[in-house]
């Protein structure tokens, strides 16, 4: 008779806990749910991958470069046959980024590609730094990047040290090698 009790405990609690939640997955759940996907690549890269050169960097870009630990990288490469699930999943990804725990960072769109960069945490102290990218040509790409004492401004320095290339990112290129290639 105990054991029907406890039975129909965990029943109602599983019922009352996917009742509450709005169907959206979390980004953990999200990278988790598609590492079996053929049409998405997935890849955990350490930070140790990229070179720096410490003369060509600030002190806030140093302090930046050091907070970041390792990245995940999550893509998916458009063709033909996947269209639909691609649009499917650049919504769903749109989505769980629309949770107002996600702090808007910065927010790109050249014409042919669209992004955006979002944050959790507090403006003192950056959780895990998200980037997500969609070309309808190529596909797109979610990365979140994970580390500690990260802050919003040294994030925003780290990207200007990567744009003028203080910062050697052939490793991760090279990681990333044929990712988007048809």
């Amino acid at each position: 008779m105990e054991y029907i009790g406890n039975y129909i405990a965990v029943l109602v609690l599983s019922i009352a806990f996917f009742s509450c939640s709005n169907g959206t997955p979390s980004l953990q759940e999200y990278f988790v749910s598609q590492n079996q996907n053929s049409n998405f690549i997935s890849i955990d890269i350490p930070s140790s991958i990229l070179s720096v050169d410490n003369t060509l960097l600030s002190d806030q870009q140093k302090q930046a470069f050091e907070s970041v630990k390792k990245l995940n990288v999550l893509a998916f490469r458009l063709n033909q046959e996947n269209s639909l699930e691609y649009e499917k999943e650049k919504q769903t990804i749109s989505e769980i980024l629309k949770d107002d725990k996600y702090q808007d960072l910065m927010v790109m769109n050249s014409g042919i590609h669209r992004g955006t960069i979002k944050y959790l945490g507090t403006d003192e102290a950056i959780d895990e730094v998200i980037i997500f990218g969609s070309s309808d040509d190529e596909g797109l790409a979610l990365i979140r990047v994970l580390g500690k004492d990260m802050k919003p401004e040294n994030m925003i320095t780290l990207v200007k040290a990567l744009e003028n290339g203080s910062i050697d990112v052939s490793g991760l290129e090279g990681q990333l090698k044929g990712v988007f290639d048809k």
